[in-house]
């Protein structure tokens, strides 16, 4: 035999201090307090940007249209940042929150060079997600997979260029 549940009957009003206050007043309390607490700020500052630019060459040939992303290492603040190469292999970096640039630290780095079939590049518009598009990456994983990537660099205090010939 299944044991009873028991009723409880919860008032219609409470006494808080010397007034009688009813259960719809003390919901729009607790959401008033609900929204309070989510105003405000919700951390720490965001870290200072340095300028990053810099070139990408593959055997000695700008890499154009590549994605260049720079992971945190260690201590270094914040959640790092990527750019796209131009025709002349030449990127900026854009920090993953917002803003030019990304915090001086140390950077696990990969570069992704994908390629739809026929050798054409990927539209610029193209949101497909990498594991549903038909295009392939053609650099190495020591340079595009985020988990076997062996590149790496130092965002100097003031920033500056940050250069990367790769080999096939």
């Amino acid at each position: 035999m299944a044991p009873s549940l028991a009723r409880v009957r919860i008032p219609s009003t409470l006494r808080v201090g010397p007034r009688p206050v009813s259960r719809l007043g003390i919901g729009l309390m607790c959401a008033t307090a609900a929204v309070l607490a989510g105003c405000g700020s919700s951390g720490p500052p965001p870290p200072k940007l340095v300028p990053v630019r810099g070139t990408v060459s593959l055997d000695g040939q700008p890499l154009a249209n590549a994605i260049v992303t720079f992971i945190p290492e260690g201590k270094t603040p914040g959640a790092g940042g990527s750019g796209k190469t131009d025709a002349q292999g030449e990127y900026q970096l854009t920090y993953s929150r917002g803003g030019p640039g990304a915090p001086a630290g140390e950077y696990r780095v990969t570069i992704s060079k994908r390629l739809m079939p026929g050798g054409k590049e990927v539209p610029d518009d193209d949101k497909t997600p990498p594991m549903l598009s038909q295009a392939k990456e053609m650099l190495a994983p020591k340079y595009s997979d985020r988990t076997r990537a062996t590149l790496t660099a130092t965002v100097p205090e003031n920033g500056g260029p940050v250069d990367f010939a790769l080999k096939k």
